[in-house]
């Protein structure tokens, strides 16, 4: 790339700055979607793994603290032995990765084994440019790993503050979770679900449910709901290879919920859905791999939303009248 994640990072702030003022509404998408056709990607880099030392300290912990959890006793996690567990989520290995780390964690939250002070500590944790963003300004690599797990760890984090009688998060944690999720939706293209040997990434599966939680967080202002959706469209159209894994319905998902929470989110993605349309029929038809991949995205997604039984009814009539156009 030829600049920083830092300028990019500036260059979102604006445009959501804007939308808070009031300045910003319906050509928002164009305005993203020119920022998001700027970016330019480097060639992939090793990822590191954990040492066989590392690995074999993580695993001992790991089998030790969830032999302990529901137990009489319960379990308790020094903050050092927490941040050694996260730093499994880099792993390739999905035995580690996602049954050892991911099961662990969440888990953990069932068993309310975390202090709020911890809670804390795991998403700044997982803020962080070096753990959110790993590798993320690369052409497809490992780094998808500890990205996308690191999503959907927030997510769960999100879901946790949420259903507690106190906002741990407050403010300042808030406004740099929606300043980091904003820029890793605008940066992140890899759309790879089950990958081989190395297990999942799903990715936008995972950021379908980031962002489900920040909508159902009455603490989120209308404006980043807002700004988030429209981010989420635009990245979407750009996509270069196939959802199929089942992120098209959890997007769908996604989507029903905001829209079925004031006619203010109901009417702007109807036009949203006009925008993304009329573009569609503007195109030339496509002739190559990655445009039809992105027209059959938008395809597979429209009709997923068709689906939604509660779906408002403007934006399904709309939907259903271009049925022959979906096919």
């Amino acid at each position: 790339m030829d600049y920083t994640i830092e300028d990019f990072r500036q260059a979102l702030q604006d445009v959501r700055r804007r939308v808070h003022a009031g300045e910003l509404l319906d050509s928002l998408g164009t305005e993203l979607g020119r920022l998001l056709d700027e970016l330019d990607y480097d060639q992939p880099t090793p990822v590191s793994q954990l040492n066989e030392k590392e690995l074999d300290k993580i695993q001992k912990l790991l089998a030790d603290k969830q032999a302990e959890l529901g137990t009489e006793g319960g379990t308790q996690l020094e903050d050092a032995e927490l941040i050694a567990i996260l730093s499994g989520l880099r792993q390739t290995d999905p035995k580690l990765r996602d049954q050892g780390v991911f099961f662990f964690i969440t888990d953990a939250l069932q068993h309310g084994v975390f202090s709020q002070r911890q809670l804390l500590l795991m998403t700044r944790y997982l803020l962080q440019d070096n753990v959110l963003f790993s590798h993320i300004t690369e052409e497809e690599n490992d780094g998808i790993f500890m990205r996308s797990f690191t999503v959907f760890l927030l997510s769960m984090l999100n879901y946790a503050n949420r259903n507690q009688a106190q906002d741990v998060f407050g403010d300042q944690l808030r406004e740099a979770m929606i300043q980091q999720v904003a820029l890793y939706l605008a940066l992140e293209r890899d759309y790879r679900g089950f990958v081989g040997e190395k297990g999942w990434a799903h990715t936008f599966m995972h950021i379908a449910n980031l962002l489900d939680e920040l909508t159902a967080d009455v603490n989120v202002l209308r404006a980043d709901k807002l700004f988030l959706l429209t981010l989420l469209v635009e990245r979407l159209k750009r996509l270069d290879g196939p959802l199929v894994m089942g992120e098209n319905q959890r997007i769908a998902a996604y989507i029903t919920h905001i829209v079925n929470m004031n006619d203010l989110y109901a009417n702007y993605f109807l036009k949203v859905l006009k925008q993304w349309r009329q573009e569609l029929t503007r195109r030339p038809q496509p002739t190559t791999e990655a445009e039809w991949h992105q027209f059959y995205n938008q395809m597979r997604i429209f009709q997923a939303l068709l689906l939604r039984k509660n779906l408002p009814s403007d934006i399904y009539d709309y939907l259903n009248e271009a049925r022959n156009f979906l096919a």
